[in-house]
């Protein structure tokens, strides 16, 4: 029967990469799960993310407090969600992103799983593929290679192979800055999405790591949560329930400016708003500052507006500049516009090296504001 098939047509092949997209959750319209059965539709009813009068109330958080809320959030309104990691239960996870999870939802919605990546990996992707919506939390994104093939061949690949859709988070705790060491603080963006089949946000604020867990739950393909370990505590800045939330999808503007367009994502995003003060005050120079968000699938189409528009290019990432995640950025936003630029496009990105543990070698290792401004200065000049 099988040599009685036709051969298949690779006409709309690329269309197969990605499930196709699912439409938005019947989400409770508040941070947390406290329906107001007065205005709420009944679930068949309900068409996307909605906003009840008075509800959304903000509330001042950090990223890891807003990151918990939305793994809250998930838990008790979806039966199907369950998360699964190494010492996410009853010590709440290495940063404390799952603390008093277990105490709320028990034992067969938040597992602690053996140190085995591979064999959690493996046990997620069954669990996605069988009515199940797993989160898995990675101590340190580091890790996160013991499962490679799990992720890059097994999830990434499957609705391309056969049509299954894979709803599964990955949670990857990165970057560096903490000292933490070269098994501890790799930034892997350029690694894994160099292989097709795999969706990814990086979110540099609590607002948009809350709708980031929510977007990428809800999605039908496997989605990489980058979590830059330096912004958990890095202050607290108010969260509401965003009906908007799939948003996170789509590059932010940070900053309106003229001079430069300016394309950065992560922890990097805050590095880059303070250069832009200093220009702003020594140089009376503005940047167009970009907030990527989505790393895959890449939407750069407001930002390449940016780029006819400043006619010049700075892509700062926190990995390393060889191989870097932010040379894919430049070739794709100059590709169209290389003969409108005024100057070339200008990279700055971490050293190629692994991430040293001593602070004093991590510093020169990392990109810092102070090397970034002398960097922009002379290709300023």
């Amino acid at each position: 029967m099988a040599l009685a098939q036709p051969r298949p047509d690779p006409a709309g092949m690329t269309d197969d990469l990605f499930a196709p997209p699912a439409p938005p959750m019947p989400w409770v319209p508040s941070l947390d799960s406290k329906p107001d059965t007065g205005n709420l539709k009944p679930e068949s009813e309900i068409r996307g993310p909605v906003s009840v009068p008075g509800s959304p109330v903000s509330e001042t958080m950090t990223m890891a407090q807003a990151l918990n809320r939305a793994h809250h959030k998930i838990l008790a309104e979806r039966p199907e969600s369950l998360v699964i990691g190494q010492d996410i239960a009853t010590y709440g996870g290495a940063f404390k992103v799952t603390e008093n999870l277990l105490k709320e939802f028990g034992r067969p919605r938040v597992m602690n799983m053996p140190l085995a990546e591979s064999a959690c990996t493996g046990y997620a992707i069954g669990l996605a593929v069988n009515g199940h919506r797993p989160i898995e939390e990675f101590q340190f994104a580091d890790f996160s290679t013991e499962a490679i093939t799990q992720i890059t061949l097994n999830a990434a690949t499957m609705h391309f192979r056969s049509g299954a859709r894979v709803p599964l988070v990955l949670r990857f705790p990165c970057g560096g800055g903490l000292t933490f060491g070269s098994f501890h603080s790799q930034e892997l963006e350029a690694l894994f999405l160099s292989m097709p089949g795999l969706k990814a946000l990086y979110p540099s604020n609590p607002q948009d790591a809350f709708n980031a867990l929510l977007a990428a739950f809800e999605d039908n393909n496997p989605v990489l949560l980058f979590e830059h370990k330096g912004l958990y505590r890095r202050g607290k800045q108010p969260v509401a329930w965003d009906p908007d939330y799939r948003d996170i999808w789509s590059p932010h503007r940070v900053r309106s400016g003229d001079y430069a367009t300016l394309v950065t994502y992560g922890e990097m995003v805050h590095l880059a708003g303070e250069v832009c003060d200093y220009f702003l005050s020594e140089y009376e120079r503005t940047f167009d500052l970009w907030d990527l968000r989505a790393l895959s699938p890449l939407r750069l189409d407001a930002i390449k507006e940016s780029l006819a528009r400043t006619h010049r290019l700075i892509v700062l990432h926190e990995g390393r500049r060889t191989h870097g995640f932010g040379a894919e950025l430049v070739a794709s936003l100059t590709e169209e516009l290389f003969f409108s630029l005024e100057a070339p496009p200008l990279r700055l990105a971490a050293l190629d090296l692994p991430v040293p543990f001593a602070p004093e070698l991590e510093a020169v290792y990392r990109p810092t504001k102070e090397k970034a401004i002398d960097a922009i200065v002379r290709w300023m000049g």
